[in-house]
This record gives C-alpha cells, sequence and structure tokens, in this order.
C-alpha cells in the first residue's frame, strides 16, 4: 500500500465520494478512480461499491480499511500537535545523565528554575558514576552528561563543554588525629586508613592521579558508592576520605566533619557537559543549559585548573 493510495482512499471514505474524494487533493475524478482501482488491485479486493446514481458505499474490506485510515490520521495530527508543542517548548522529554556529585548538589536546582519555566516538558535524571553516564550517552539514552573527571580517551562523536571548576578536599571527623598534623603532607594521608568512592568515579580518578603524579599509591579500607555514605563513614570513624567541595559543603560549615588541609595536595577538577556531536541539540536541552550553568557559577571560579582539570603543576599537581 503506498501512501497516496492510503490518503485517496480516506478521502473516499470521509466524503462518500471518488469525485469529492480526489476534490480533497486536487485530483480529477479520472485521476481519483484510477488511484483507488489501483489500490483495489493491490489488496486483491473491492473497498467501495459505486452506487447507481452517486457516491460510493464502502464494502466490508473498505469498512476496515477505514478504521485504520482514521486511526493513522489522528495519529499524524497528534504528531503534529506534539511537534509544535516541542517548538513552542509546551512539550517533550528531556533525559539528563550526572555523576554523583553533580546530580546530587547541582543539577536539582537547575531542574526546579527549568520545571517552574517549561512546565510541559518532562525531565528524566540518572545519577550514577561517571563511566556510567558516559555509556548511556554514547547508547543514546540520555540528551546530555555532565560528568566530573578529565577524561581523555571520548573520541571525536563527544562534544565536551566546561561547566565549573570543582575543588576536592580530604575530610576526616574533628578530633581525627591528623587534624592537629603540624604540615600535613601527601606521604601523611597513604599511612592512614581512606574511603575511596568506587572505580569509575570521578572523585576516585581524580585523588588517584594526584597521588600517583607524587609516587604514592593508596589502598583504600573501605569503597563506599555514594558520597552520602562516604560522609557518614567518615563522621562516625577514623577515617580519611576525598570528597567534592559541594558534597560537603554544609558538613563543614556546622563541624560535623572537618577539612585536612594538605600542604603538597590541592586538588581541582573540571566538570564537564558532555553531548554527542552529531545528535541535534533541541531547544528543550538548549533551554535547560541557561539554568544549569547559573548553578555553576556556585563552583570556585578561581581554581589553578580553571581551563585545565585536576591540580595545578605548580603544587605538584596533575595537569591535563
Amino acid at each position: 500500500m503506498r501512501q497516496e493510495h492510503l490518503e485517496l482512499f480516506h478521502a473516499v471514505a470521509e466524503s462518500g465520494s471518488i469525485t469529492a474524494g480526489g476534490q480533497r487533493l486536487h485530483l480529477s475524478q479520472p485521476a481519483a478512480s484510477k488511484r483507488l482501482a489501483d489500490l483495489e488491485r493491490s489488496l486483491g479486493q473491492r473497498l467501495v461499491d459505486r452506487l447507481p446514481k452517486r457516491g460510493v458505499r464502502l464494502t466490508p474490506a473498505g469498512e476496515l480499511l477505514h478504521a485504520y485510515t482514521q486511526r493513522l490520521g489522528a495519529l499524524l495530527a497528534q504528531a503534529e500537535r506534539s511537534l509544535r508543542g516541542m517548538a513552542n517548548l509546551e512539550s517533550g522529554r528531556l533525559a539528563i545523565g550526572a555523576s554523583s556529585t553533580i546530580g546530587t548538589y547541582l543539577i536539582p536546582a537547575a531542574i526546579a528554575t527549568f520545571r517552574r519555566n517549561y512546565p510541559g516538558i518532562a525531565l528524566d535524571l540518572r545519577i550514577g558514576n561517571s563511566d556510567a553516564m558516559l555509556a548511556l550517552l554514547c547508547d543514546g539514552r540520555i540528551d546530555l552528561a555532565c560528568t566530573e573527571d578529565d577524561r581523555r580517551d571520548l573520541g571525536d562523536d563527544v562534544c565536551i563543554d566546561p561547566l565549573g571548576v570543582d575543588e576536592l578536599v580530604i575530610i576526616c571527623r574533628p578530633g581525627h588525629p591528623l587534624f592537629e598534623h603540624p604540615n600535613l603532607r601527601a606521604t601523611d594521608l597513604v599511612r592512614h586508613p581512606f574511603i575511596l568512592r568506587e572505580p569509575g568515579s570521578g572523585t576516585r580518578t581524580v585523588f588517584e592521579r594526584a597521588l600517583a603524579q607524587r609516587g604514592l599509591h593508596l589502598e583504600p579500607d573501605l569503597v563506599l558508592g555514594a558520597n552520602e555514605a562516604v560522609k557518614l563513614a567518615v563522621a562516625h570513624g577514623d577515617h580519611c576520605a576525598p570528597i567534592s567541595g559541594l558534597a560537603v559543603a554544609q558538613e563543614l560549615d556546622t563541624g560535623v566533619l572537618a577539612r585536612l588541609d594538605v600542604a603538597d595536595l590541592t586538588m581541582h577538577r573540571e566538570l564537564h557537559r558532555l553531548r554527542l556531536r552529531w545528535r541535534s541539540e533541541d531547544l528543550a536541552l538548549r533551554a535547560f543549559i541557561g539554568p544549569l550553568q547559573a548553578q555553576s557559577k556556585r563552583l570556585r571560579p578561581d581554581g589553578p585548573a580553571a581551563t585545565r582539570a585536576v591540580a595545578s603543576p605548580g603544587d605538584g599537581g596533575t595537569g591535563r
């Protein structure tokens, strides 16, 4: 069945006449009759009975096909309404993926602003480690990924835009033996029990890379898959842990946790927005970038790696 045949049949069925149906499609009566006959021949059965005086009556096969063309017409009309709604940002869907720190402490406020401005657009937020979000992006299951590490192996298909610069800090409980340590250095850290995030986490990647730059390696005493679990474990034990300054700002302000100042270990990381280069950036995604960038202003603008991730070479860190 060809589309023009179905369009003609639907017009005939709706108008009750081959002539009238043809006129709806700007076809002459002979051209409309031929097109209808071609459809009947391709299906091997008659769709209309030509009445003696004027007009047509649908056969049982015609009634069945008319039910389908009605549904098809309604579906096409719905598609047109939906597309117009998307163009006006009145409807649509946007899928965002974010690594744990960004997804928990940065994106929710951006989503709240976006929802106030565009309540008809459905938002789907996925949170996981950086590797998992990159996989979702490359599979086409999310429109935008926000990650916290400086991946260098993304290839030409992924477009990378800066989101902001985040500081990584080392935390412990107040009163921890290392808290009063004079002139604390990275070599002192590796002799104490540490909690790290799971492999693939941006936080862990940046921390381990900074240690490796100094010729150091640390085996974690405990591996936890969420920042909140890390904070609770540190607050109630003798472990230390690297964590985003975003994730721990409130606990440091209230004294629930303490920050260790390590003389030769200052870590910053660039946060990124990732999208597939070949995938069109629709209006909803562009509209979301505004409130996301507004929230990113909460991040430190003056980190030593403002355009390059991790720590600056001047304090022994890793450049990109």
